[in-house]
């Protein structure tokens, strides 16, 4: 008889023991909601030209570190080199236009001047050949000859004025053709500029497509540059929707990856998505059909990597990751930390 009770005292407590671990268990997941559908993702800078050429060099590798500004590739610069010159040539010439358009003004002034002093002259001498003539004192071809004068005189002076007009709009013109040629120098130096491709920023080279010789076209991609360290590397986990009540932006976070389990790195909640995966993939479920069925979203999460956890950069776009978040509301130091 004892030897039942003992066995039901045994069963009994190991019942209990597998419910209060069941109990700590579920309550440990409600407070550290952790998930295996994560992944470190990152920005990836394509590369590609401006402009189209033939590739001359192409100095990188895939898998290459490089720095920002560094030259990735050239183009042959000969075509361009080209069009330089000749928008070098047309300035030139633009500017000598400017230059004879602005001496030619000069010249219509003078002659303006010399035409008013002529009109003027002529006005007096036949204001004294109508005086003249009033009193009988000149003949009438003379005073003919004098309004003659006049009249030439003013004709000549009303030429003169409409000769500074022209060449105030002829200057006008050259002026804006300076302007235009200035504006195709320029261009033509930024596209001769656009022969050294170089990296956005600090990465590594991936996706090399392109190769020497290779006739490329403007937007066609060369290469990609992944940055693998601050604000451009994350980790978006998936949460199921039943996980999410407790998790808020700023809360800190622990994640390892298999590559090795055993190095934990760490972060906080950046933000959650507006939407479920469902919500935004190129297919959304129809859930008016009669045969609907109830399946648990997943929201994505962004978590946002601890640099100094990373400072080797081996996180590596595309892994898996395993997610933690700490609920208890101890606030992440975010700006000690970014």
């Amino acid at each position: 008889m004892n030897r039942k009770w003992v066995g039901l005292l045994a069963i009994f407590l190991f019942v209990a023991g597998l419910i209060v671990v069941g109990v700590i268990y579920w309550k440990h997941a409600q407070i550290y909601p952790s998930t295996e559908d994560a992944y470190v993702g990152g920005d990836i800078y394509p590369v590609s030209s401006k402009i189209p050429g033939t590739i001359l060099t192409l100095d990188v590798v895939d898998n290459q570190v490089v720095k920002k500004g560094q030259v990735i590739a050239t183009l042959d610069p000969r075509d361009y080199d080209v069009a330089v010159d000749k928008a070098s040539a047309g300035l030139a010439k633009a500017r000598a236009m400017l230059a004879m358009d602005t001496a030619r003004i000069e010249q219509a002034e003078a002659q303006l001047k010399a035409a008013e002093s002529q009109l003027a002259l002529a006005r007096i001498e036949l204001k004294r050949a109508s005086s003249l003539y009033e009193s009988k004192s000149i003949p009438k071809r003379q005073y003919d000859k004098a309004v003659t004068a006049y009249k030439v005189t003013l004709a000549q002076y009303k030429v003169a004025k409409k000769a500074i007009t022209m060449a105030k709009a002829r200057l006008a013109v050259s002026k804006r053709e300076v302007r235009v040629s200035e504006a195709e120098l320029a261009k033509s130096k930024l596209e001769r500029s656009y022969c050294s491709i170089i990296a956005p920023v600090d990465g590594v080279i991936s996706k090399k497509s392109a190769d020497v010789g290779q006739v490329i076209a403007p937007g066609q991609p060369i290469c990609a540059v992944v940055p693998l360290k601050g604000e451009h590397i994350w980790v978006d986990a998936n949460f199921k929707e039943t996980q999410l009540r407790r998790i808020r932006p700023g809360q800190p976070v622990r994640f390892y990856t298999d590559v090795d389990p055993r190095r934990i790195y760490r972060g906080y909640v950046d933000s959650l998505s507006a939407g479920t995966g469902a919500a935004f993939s190129l297919l959304p479920p129809e859930n008016a059909a009669g045969n609907w069925v109830k399946i648990v979203q997943r929201l994505p999460v962004r978590i946002a990597i601890d640099p100094r956890t990373n400072a080797d950069h081996s996180l590596r776009l595309g892994l898996s990751v395993h997610v933690t978040v700490d609920t208890t509301g101890k606030s992440y130091k975010i700006s000690s930390n970014k």
